[in-house]
């Protein structure tokens, strides 16, 4: 290493720059940081009040290991993390600026070298590669995994379950003075900025007033509309907890508004989620971040069922712990993805990561097979299909390894019929809708269940413009919707003329029934067809099925009644799956109702009358003309 420097900060340059984010700094940078650094050396015997002293939390400093092993703790005593040479700590509270309790204990004697605040923020706003490094690690330390708490389950948490039901905002016109005055009265950090149209706008936060008025000498008479973050992030109430973490983390913001039907109705900031922390399997996300191969990832996603596990012994919510598990998923495709383009370059055109089915409707189970598409934009060249057909084959080998099967009937991304520009997908949804031929109509149990996964640079609308054209052409055609609903009626629920569970009298499943084709499934497409009916974009069943509740196209009793019969039978589901994987057994859908007690068999049977109630209420309403 060739730098100018004194000689006794030459060793910590030297080892710095062999070591991860450091290696990403200039020379000159890295000369900064060799000049802040403090060494200070420890034994395993120091004390527990030296120690205390050490993690200083009001002048919060970042450690970095040179020598020894170092544990840090939760005051509680449960091991967070064991640092060695080369690791880290003491970030938290530099990226929170809140005391997190943490305690140290000294393994093995060693070194530490200690940088300051100041110099720590210098860096980070150099760097991008430097402060997406910490940014990732604070994920990491922030979300400790279920495995090692599994009392926890705050990532299961829906965000409408901690958010304030208070929202404080004001109008794009109110003076920056006015607003302070407000925040100030409120004793808040943020403000949500609400045009006439009660749609969301922008926010003001403490760091905007600081960097965009005081710095700059702002006139504070002049409009917030002036001063404010323009056309934030935002999350919806539905989401859950370790969603809106990783939104924050990822973006860099502590503020996040929070929507129903597109409109604020809270905000939540990094400290609310902070205080709330009591668990995070997402661990097991952070480290798919960082993942380096579809060997690693594979190996990441193989604790996926022991998540699974630990989620249904806390009686996590079906919903939450299908959301949870498509979450892995999703972010498992994520990074195939950016593994690919790593390896392909930059991409020829703007291109959308399509999922469908149970990815697309976010409540996926332990069993599930692939089902995605590539939209491309329509600039998209026949040569350009070399790359995106690479791209495909790439990240559903990857999927594949991790658990995620091929997809039986080929509807993937590596198949070039679902690799298509927006005009080509627009074509094939309008023949689906006004030409529909029975493949097509059983199409629509997965294609019209979509979802965005990966959105390129430069391809931001073009999920929201096909979405918008297949949903008004499915409103519209009202053939389309009456056949749609003869072909839900054909999965009934298991019920026999006494109201008896019917199961399978032959086969390798006898004496069982299928309960995600006689449960689950119908209800999917008793919320489908209402929601195509009515232009509603929701995709997830539940967050349909509320919708349909809403715009009182469904009465509130049965959407309830539907509501909660899919969260039970959701649930037997998963219980029957988790006991399969407990005993190493591939998990199936297939449930004997000798399994059952009196009081679930009962509930069951209760269950799957509401869903061929609402089958008859579907056919009436869908094909009351043919009758």
């Amino acid at each position: 290493m060739n730098l100018n420097i004194p000689p006794e900060h030459r060793e910590a340059a030297n080892f710095l720059q062999s070591i991860r984010p450091f290696d990403s700094l200039t020379k000159q940078q890295l000369l900064f940081c060799a000049s802040k650094l403090a060494t200070t050396y420890h034994r395993s015997r120091t004390n527990k009040e030296h120690l205390e002293k050490i993690l200083d939390y009001q002048n919060p400093s970042l450690f970095v290991v040179r020598a020894g092993v170092f544990d840090v703790r939760a005051a509680e005593g449960d091991l967070i993390d064991r640092v060695s040479e080369g690791g880290f700590f003491g970030f938290v509270s530099l990226l929170t600026g809140k005391n997190t309790n943490h305690q140290l204990h000294v393994v093995e004697d060693g070194l530490l070298y200690k940088l300051d605040e100041a110099s720590f923020k210098q860096l980070r706003n150099q760097s991008t590669e430097f402060d997406h490094f910490f940014n990732q690690a604070f994920e990491q330390r922030l979300r400790v995994g279920l495995s090692r708490r599994p009392e926890n389950i705050a990532l299961a948490t829906p965000i409408s379950e901690v958010m304030s039901s208070t929202l404080i905002s004001v109008a794009p016109n109110v003076s920056i003075k006015q607003a302070a005055k407000l925040m100030n009265s409120h004793d808040i950090a943020s403000l949500t900025i609400i045009d006439e149209q009660q749609q969301l706008v922008g926010i003001f936060t403490d760091k905007d007033c600081r960097k965009r008025v005081v710095a700059e000498g702002f006139d504070v008479n002049a409009d917030i509309s002036k001063a404010m973050t323009p056309k934030p992030i935002s999350i919806d109430k539905a989401a859950m907890v370790h969603e809106a973490t990783i939104l924050m983390i990822r973006h860099q913001i502590k503020h996040l508004p929070v929507t129903s039907q597109g409109k604020p109705v809270s905000m939540i900031t990094l400290s609310d989620l902070i205080r709330l922390q009591r668990s995070d399997p997402v661990l097991i996300i952070s480290d798919i971040h960082r993942a380096d191969s579809i060997e690693q990832l594979q190996a990441l996603s193989e604790q996926i069922p022991e998540l699974l596990l630990q989620l249904i012994k806390q009686d996590v919510r079906a919903d939450d712990l299908g959301r949870i598990l498509t979450t892995m998923t999703s972010t498992l495709t994520r990074h195939l993805i950016t593994l690919a383009q790593r390896q392909l370059g930059t991409e020829p055109c703007p291109f959308v990561w399509l999922a469908f089915g149970s990815q697309g409707r976010q409540d996926q189970s332990a069993k599930s097979d692939q089902d995605n598409a590539l939209l491309l934009d329509n600039t998209a060249t026949k040569q350009d299909d070399a790359y995106f057909k690479s791209l495909a084959e790439f990240v559903n080998k990857g999927l594949d390894a991790c658990g995620y099967i091929y997809c039986p009937g080929d509807i993937m991304a590596q198949n070039p019929e679902w690799r298509l520009s927006l005009d080509s997908w627009s074509s094939t949804f309008y023949d689906w809708i006004t030409q529909p031929s029975q493949k097509a109509l059983m199409h629509t149990s997965i294609f019209f269940d979509m979802r965005p996964i990966f959105t390129s640079t430069g391809a931001e609308t073009l999920f929201t413009e096909l979405q918008d054209k297949v949903l008004v052409w499915a409103q519209e055609n009202s053939i389309f919707q009456t056949l749609l609903c003869s072909n839900a009626l054909g999965l009934t629920p298991p019920l026999g003329f006494l109201k008896q569970l019917v199961v399978d009298t032959s086969g390798e499943q006898k004496h069982t029934f299928d309960i995600k084709k006689r449960g689950v499934m119908p209800i999917n497409d008793i919320a489908r067809i209402h929601s195509l009916a009515g232009g509603i974009k929701a995709v997830n069943t539940r967050d349909r099925l509320n919708a349909l509740i809403e715009q009182k196209l469904l009465t509130e009793t049965d959407g309830n009644n539907l509501l909660d019969a899919l969260e039970f039978i959701s649930h037997q589901r998963l219980i029957h799956q988790g006991e399969q994987l407990k005993r190493s057994q591939e998990p199936d859908n297939h449930l004997n109702p000798n399994d059952f007690s009196q009081l679930a068999t009962r509930q069951l049977k209760d269950a799957f009358k509401v869903v061929r109630d609402a089958q008859r209420g579907l056919k009436l309403k869908y094909q009351s003309g043919l009758l």
